[in-house]
């Protein structure tokens, strides 16, 4: 039997997004944990950030659905919080428009009003803090409401993720740090493991109090904008953000290791290799696994020597382009946001430069109407299908 530790990741079920079933599942799945009252306490500012991404309906599987936010704010409230901020910076340049749109979109908008929550936008007030024990990066430009509220909630969704194969709890914090800051990161940080190295040296930053999945329908394939929704009918909630993304990443049938954020977390001691190792309350993670859960493509350089795996990634890494070009809409979010500028509109429409292409995915994640897509080298393909049984 292997060891146990001590940090515990509580599951409850819901199967719908029906008020009433995800209020009562968020109570079931926090009772474990000491209810929310374990976490917020009378008086209190607590700031929730939920995964928002981009202007995305619930549907789409892409943001934190509006029903758990709604729930969550319920429950905070309940706890005699004095302030309740909803907050996200999500990728690309930002403007008063644009992200009152995509708050709208979401359903966030509604909810926040009707709740008597404030939405805010990272962006608008930024503050460097420092990160203890720091590997990469010893300071982070972050939003101030996330950083200075007495609790901070993470609200994630569970996806995966075409540059980090999984995306949870560690890396919604992401979206504390500025838009535009965010390209620099994959700019600075273009290896797939170092990114994960910053995401966990990001967590140390922002200190989390409780976080709590929506994994009712997550995503899968090309995640986290463009994959499709898939019904998993369940809540997540730890104190320990690492801990929930190792069982949430097995849940989607990922070894945890296979997980950059994860790895990296592992090898500073600040989690375990395995979710068998945690201790899981509630229902049984095994119970809520997926007979099947389409990855995005793995980085088969990742076992070798960085030279070397650096050298094999340039010419094996799954290379952006546009996939649906009827969707394309000319907005040049992909050209605006390459944080290397190996993206130009031509006839209205995207051209790669793959020579500076950083491989970070960001224009497949951000382009609004998914119109751009992931091309695996066909060797890729032959490899993972021979270990998968799937069709190359």
């Amino acid at each position: 039997m292997p060891h146990i530790t001590s940090q515990r990741v509580s599951i409850s079920r819901c199967g719908t997004y029906e008020p009433e079933t995800v209020a009562d599942a968020l109570a079931e799945v926090l009772e474990p944990l000491g209810g929310m009252k374990a976490f917020v306490r009378s008086s209190q500012r607590v700031c929730i950030k939920p995964n928002l991404l981009m202007k995305a309906t619930p549907d789409r599987a892409v943001t934190t659905h509006p029903a758990l936010l709604r729930a969550v704010i319920r429950e905070v409230k309940a706890c005699g919080a004095a302030e309740v901020l909803v907050g996200d910076s999500p990728g690309g340049r930002q403007n008063a428009n644009g992200i009152r749109s995509a708050w709208e979109v979401t359903g966030w908008a509604g909810v926040c009003e009707e709740e008597g929550a404030t939405l805010v936008l990272f962006d608008d007030d930024v503050v460097r803090v420092p990160t203890p024990g720091s590997t990469l990066f010893s300071a982070f430009n972050l939003g101030r409401a996330a950083v200075e509220a007495d609790v901070l909630i993470d609200l994630p969704k569970l996806k995966t993720h075409g540059f980090q194969q999984f995306t949870g709890a560690v890396k919604n914090l992401f979206g504390c740090i500025p838009g535009l800051e965010k390209a620099q990161f994959h700019l600075k940080v273009p290896d797939r493991y170092d990114f994960g190295v910053m995401l966990v040296d990001l967590l140390l930053a922002c200190k989390p109090t409780l976080a709590v999945m929506d994994a009712v329908v997550g995503m899968e394939g090309e995640g986290p904008g463009g994959g499709d929704p898939i019904r998993i009918g369940a809540l997540l909630a730890s104190a320990d953000c690492v801990a929930l993304d190792v069982v949430a990443s097995a849940v989607a049938g990922f070894d945890p290791m296979e997980v950059y954020t994860n790895k990296a977390a592992h090898a500073r001691g600040l989690g375990p290799r395995s979710a068998d190792e945690i201790d899981v309350a509630g229902v049984a993670w095994r119970d809520i696994a997926p007979g099947s859960f389409k990855k995005p493509a793995r980085d088969v350089s990742s076992r070798l020597p960085a030279g070397v795996g650096r050298w094999i990634r340039e010419r094996i890494a799954s290379r952006p382009f546009l996939a649906r070009p009827d969707d394309c809409t000319s907005c040049a979010t992909c050209a605006k946001n390459c944080p290397v500028g190996a993206i130009e509109m031509r006839d209205s429409r995207p051209a790669f430069d793959y020579g500076p292409c950083i491989r970070c995915y960001c224009c497949q994640e951000l382009c609004p109407p998914q119109a751009i897509g992931l091309k695996t080298p066909w060797l890729v393909r032959a490899v993972i299908a021979r270990e998968t049984g799937r069709k190359a």
